[in-house]
């Protein structure tokens, strides 16, 4: 048997195709975020904010804001929030945002004025929006790099076990079969080689 047939790398005779791993997929889809359903700024602006909410200005004698002294009078006069529709004096009643025809919040909105409170609160609501959007965006980002994850790798080559059977290790060009044994060389040397045979040591050369 040729020992180069023997020693040279063995490959798989046969090749498989496997499926993606449905865990995977079950894994990456519970990673991804829940979609967010619902808009704050999906409805129609349809006019002004309401003011059925407003404060009487009969019910305010002093500025609304905690700690402002201002009392209401014929230099200072009352100013309504229209978002939470209190009653403020001028100073603390000079910020604008958008509001809806209902008092809420809305990109779309109408420019209405508003105390300090309702400010800090718009500020927030709109970084709260900003945060919903990256989530939404990732979101989007991962489901299209999923979708386009199936469609370059639809199947994975893999070796069949059986295939592999009496190989020590795949990869090696040194590698033989377990039930196969290759005899070394003798290192030890051979008997030289005396082509006059021996003689006894008593023997005596003559000439005839």
């Amino acid at each position: 048997m040729d020992i180069y047939s023997l020693t040279k790398k063995k490959r798989p005779s046969q090749l498989t195709i496997a499926q993606p791993s449905s865990q995977t997929d079950s894994s990456l889809e519970n990673t991804t975020p829940t979609k967010l359903t619902s808009d704050p700024i999906s409805e129609e602006v349809t006019g002004p904010p309401t003011r059925d909410h407003w404060k009487p200005d009969s019910e305010a004698n002093s500025c609304g804001y905690l700690g402002c002294p201002t009392y209401f009078g014929l230099f200072d006069r009352r100013h309504h929030c229209r978002k939470c529709g209190d009653i403020f004096c001028s100073a603390h009643c000079s910020n604008y945002f958008r509001l809806d025809q209902d008092a809420r919040f809305h990109l779309q909105g109408i420019l209405s004025r508003g105390c300090n409170t309702c400010a800090e609160e718009y500020k927030q609501w709109q970084e709260e929006l900003r945060q919903r959007r990256n989530i939404r965006k990732s979101q989007d980002n991962m489901n299209a790099n999923k979708a386009n994850l199936k469609k370059r790798h639809p199947g994975i080559m893999t070796q069949q076990p059986q295939a592999m059977e009496g190989i020590t290790e795949l990869g090696r060009d040194d590698v033989v079969s377990k039930n196969i044994t290759i005899n070394n060389k003798s290192t030890k040397k051979e008997h030289a080689f005396n082509p006059i045979p021996s003689v006894p040591a008593d023997w005596q050369w003559s000439t005839f």
